[in-house]
């Protein structure tokens, strides 16, 4: 009787730490800045904000973050069979060993989506918002819901990187620019802009490594369609129009003394240089597409993380 006990017990524990993997917590890092970076600058711009109603608004894309993980796994697990598996690409690999998991994966990022939901309804009746927000995190866990799923599949039809720009560069630090200030003006909408040219870089990023897989699986992206190495020159292009677009916001004024624009325009040279580095390592031939995404990835966390730092001080400081 102990035994038996003691193997199910070391079977959940397996499962349990299966399903962490499949969860891919590290794409959280990314999401939780650009809540974040939206979030203060919101204070900055407007006034504070209590810190439970920030964490409350936090869950609601929390949740429906984490569902993408366990959706994308799911519904690309075929085209996961023929990818290379990297930190940030080619799927978690849980499902192609684990066929069993299949069904309890659909099941969670279906519940995690249903949880997002939930919490966005009692966030807007609690703190009296506007349905304008609950139809906002409504739009945004949709939307990374069908970036995979059937019957848009967006990933699939060349729409994948139009959907991640905008939830990477709106959606994510709109969460929480909506969550202080109640509201998403279209100051902010303009200043989002740089963003989603981020958002691109990042999804140029992790598709560069799926490109065989991809194409095989007959995905309709940029990189299927025009080749590592011409992505790879679309990806330094929108690194630089991030940089260029927060020089001209800088220079026009158009923070109004909230914060200071020109540091962030500064910090954004470093993934414009990793962009670089990236394009001449593939052309030359001299850099794997699994290190070109390693390097653009820290490229594109580094300028996340510092960004989020700098707006921090300036907020306590002020």
């Amino acid at each position: 009787m102990f035994v038996k006990t003691a193997v199910g017990a070391a079977g959940q524990k397996s499962r349990a730490w299966l399903l962490l993997k499949l969860s891919r917590p590290h794409f959280l890092v990314p999401g939780a800045l650009l809540y974040t970076m939206g979030a203060i600058v919101a204070q900055l711009r407007w006034s504070a904000c209590p810190l439970d109603r920030m964490i409350f608004g936090y869950s609601i894309f929390f949740f429906a973050h984490l569902s993408v993980s366990f959706s994308n796994d799911y519904h690309d697990r075929e085209s996961d069979r023929i990818a290379g598996r990297t930190f940030f690409s080619g799927g978690s690999g849980v499902l192609l060993e684990h066929r069993d998991l299949e069904k309890a994966a659909l099941r969670i990022a279906q519940a995690l989506l249903l949880f997002s939901f939930v919490a966005a309804l009692l966030f807007t009746i609690t703190y009296g918002f506007s349905y304008a927000f609950l139809a906002f995190a409504l739009a945004g866990g949709f939307l990374g819901w069908f970036y995979s799923a059937p019957p848009l599949k967006l990933s699939y039809r060349g729409l994948g990187e139009v959907a991640t720009a905008l939830a990477a560069g709106l959606i994510m630090p709109g969460m929480g620019y909506f969550v202080v200030s109640g509201q998403l003006d279209t100051w902010f909408a303009v200043l989002s802009i740089p963003l989603i040219f981020y958002g691109l870089y990042f999804i140029l990023t992790v598709e560069i490594p799926d490109f065989e897989a991809d194409r095989a699986a007959k995905k309709m992206n940029i990189v299927t369609r025009i080749g590592v190495k011409k992505a790879s020159f679309v990806s330094m292009t929108a690194s630089i129009s991030g940089t260029g677009m927060l020089v001209a916001l800088h220079l026009l004024g158009f923070a109004g003394g909230a914060f200071d624009l020109s540091k962030l325009a500064i910090i954004s040279l470093l993934p414009f240089a990793t962009a670089a580095a990236s394009l001449v390592g593939s052309m030359t031939g001299n850099l794997s597409a699994v290190r070109q995404t390693a390097m653009n990835m820290f490229g594109l966390v580094g300028f996340l993380s510092a960004s989020v730092l700098v707006l921090y001080f300036e907020l306590v400081m002020g």
